[in-house]
């Protein structure tokens, strides 16, 4: 988690340079005007093919849920559609650029792909770390031995009868 945080930072600050290289090139190209009208059609044509990939991919995954299926791959393509529909709405062409590549299903799909591979890598990682460390925390005898197992003692007999000597 350490690692991701100087990544989230250089791309908070190298993003927002990369758009404003990118508008002051295009607008003193095309002019503010144009400029600022592919921005608007940009976020307007990416919102309908953000929503149409959108029920593609909700009803892919009706389908692999009725045939009793764990809709893993269809679940990263919508989180990977929210992403296409956040970098589209914020205004600018890098980010516009990033967001029409993640509508495309061929590359939503790599980078879904990608996703994957790092979160299940990620969850070996924590679940190796978790239990050694939770292994490390068990109850031991006092005399060095194995593990302190809890239980609990069961009776499963008949209630005593009024004759039955009492029990220890």
């Amino acid at each position: 988690m350490r690692r991701l945080f100087p990544l989230l930072g250089l791309l908070f600050l190298t993003i927002p340079l990369i758009e404003i290289a990118l508008f002051i090139a295009i607008g003193d190209k095309i002019g503010l005007l144009a400029t600022i009208a592919i921005v608007i059609a940009t976020g307007v044509i990416g919102a309908g093919v953000i929503s149409r990939q959108g029920l593609a991919v909700i009803e892919t995954m009706q389908k692999d849920m009725d045939a009793g299926n764990l809709p893993v791959r269809p679940v990263l393509d919508g989180v990977m559609l929210i992403a296409a529909a956040l970098l589209m709405i914020t205004p600018g062409f890098f980010t516009d650029a990033l967001g029409l590549v993640l509508a495309i299903p061929q590359a939503r799909h790599f980078a879904a792909g990608l996703l994957q591979r790092f979160v299940k890598l990620r969850q070996a990682t924590t679940y190796y770390e978790y239990r050694s460390y939770e292994a490390d925390r068990q109850p031991r005898r006092p005399d060095g031995g194995g593990p302190v197992i809890e239980g609990e003692i069961v009776d499963d007999q008949e209630e005593p009868r009024e004759n039955d000597p009492p029990r220890r």
